[in-house]
């Protein structure tokens, strides 16, 4: 009986907490700040010479969000969350600048008033943040670092016997803040890190809504002198031009993609989940990009071992008792 016991135990059926993890990218692609026209205005407002920059500003910006979709079951059943271990987000920006000096001279018998010189800027950065931007979370706050370029640098003749010398510098400044709203499914929706859904598994679309707000600031500082031939040199000044900020606001939608978890047996979607509360946390401890088994025992079989186990018990003890007499 003991033997018979032995290779129950050995050969009683296991069901497997079942973890399926699959990775994503959700990206999206806005307007960060609108087309937009800048003119600094003359500088100074009154004299014999005077400069005045006009910018011409749009950007555009690509963001993309990453991470594991997790599919697992265990005490609570079949769930669905979303690994904010392996979640990383990068912003980028494309920010496209048409830069153009005006002069204007009225000095000794001369005048002059006209466009001296124009150049294209083109800016690309981007920054990773580790999250997936999760409104409720605070999202993502991002400075976005752009060198200074030098947009001005004139010594030329303008008229016959006048010569200009100007010099001007580019400085951008720009501020991202990207919210996650809600990465949808068919099961529910996620709108902070440690949710968990119910689900059945399967094929399943993801899809996000969010905000970008984007603040930019820009300035042109330079120096600007008029030199006239036998007379004298006029203007030999510094000027600055910090220019207004751009705020704006954009709406984001990112696009759908699809996950293929493996099809589970268990129940159908019932709502919301607090990862807290999961007595599955112990199974379910992630090594993302795989599946992972932990074997448990059917109860059913444990019921089996147990009656078997008594009743080999009771026919030793009266093997022992017919010993005896």
């Amino acid at each position: 009986m003991l033997t018979a016991l032995t290779i129950l135990l050995a050969s009683t059926p296991a069901i497997a907490a079942e973890k399926d993890a699959q990775s994503f990218r959700l990206s999206t692609e806005v307007e960060a700040w609108p087309v937009t026209d800048i003119d600094s205005g003359w500088w100074p407002e009154e004299g014999a010479i005077r400069v005045r920059t006009t910018l011409f500003a749009e950007g555009i910006a690509g963001i993309d969000i990453e991470g594991d979709s997790v599919v697992e079951s265990g005490s609570n059943g079949t769930t669905h969350r979303l690994d904010h271990n392996a979640a990383e987000g990068e912003a980028s920006i494309d920010l496209h600048v048409e830069a153009s000096l005006y002069l204007s001279i009225d000095v000794a018998g001369y005048t002059w008033e006209d466009m001296l010189h124009e150049q294209t800027v083109d800016f690309d950065v981007s920054r990773i943040f580790e999250s997936f931007a999760f409104s409720e979370d605070g999202g993502a706050d991002l400075t976005m670092p752009m060198d200074a370029v030098e947009v001005f640098e004139i010594d030329q003749g303008i008229i016959p016997m006048v010569n200009v010398v100007v010099s001007g510098t580019l400085i951008p400044d720009a501020e991202l803040t990207i919210s996650t709203d809600a990465i949808e499914t068919d099961d529910g929706e996620f709108t902070a890190e440690g949710q968990r859904i119910k689900t059945s598994g399967g094929s399943m679309e993801l899809e996000a809504l969010g905000t970008l707000t984007s603040h930019l600031e820009m300035a042109v500082q330079g120096h600007a002198e008029v030199c006239i031939t036998w007379v004298d040199c006029y203007g030999d000044f510094d000027f600055d031009f910090e220019i207004d900020p751009i705020q704006h606001s954009q709406a984001l939608e990112y696009d759908a993609v699809t996950v293929e978890h493996k099809p589970t047996s268990g129940g159908s979607p019932l709502g919301m989940l607090d990862d807290s509360n999961s007595a599955d946390d112990d199974v379910s401890a992630d090594v993302a990009g795989g599946c992972s088994t932990v074997p448990v025992t059917e109860p059913s079989a444990m019921w089996m071992i147990m009656a078997l186990a008594a009743l080999a018990i009771r026919r030793k003890s009266r093997l022992s008792a017919s010993e005896t007499r």
